[in-house]
């Protein structure tokens, strides 16, 4: 599927939501949430809360494909995340098949995450 089709307001609005919820550090950091995430799709924090708010009714094509790179782009962190944490405890309390069968699970998540950003910039 391509982003033209994948396009919705909705869509770009739930991606926006959960960087923001995520991103968030506890009670008051939302604005400095918006901010962050606002940086990573190119956009005000103003204009990334109007869009989660539904404020911004057509954000258009171009503002979708920055809100889902960013979106793909936090996704793979997580990830690299993930799998750091399974070389920790691979190292830690040696290979195991559960930890071997986990590494090469997120390894596939990896790979589709990567598929995907090459779809949005390409």
């Amino acid at each position: 599927m391509s982003t033209a089709d994948a396009f919705s307001p909705d869509i770009t609005a739930a991606y926006a939501r959960k960087m923001v919820e995520r991103e968030s550090r506890g009670n008051g950091d939302q604005m400095n949430a918006l901010d962050r995430v606002g940086r990573r799709c190119g956009m005000t924090a103003r204009s990334l809360r109007r869009l989660i708010n539904g404020e911004t009714k057509d954000p258009g094509l171009s503002v979708f494909s920055r809100v889902r790179a960013a979106y793909l782009d936090y996704c793979a962190r997580q990830i690299a995340e993930l799998q750091h944490e399974i070389e920790v405890e691979k190292a830690r309390i040696g290979v195991d098949d559960t930890f071997a069968d986990l590494a090469a699970e997120a390894e596939v998540l990896a790979a589709k995450v990567e598929r995907a950003k090459r779809g949005v910039k390409g």
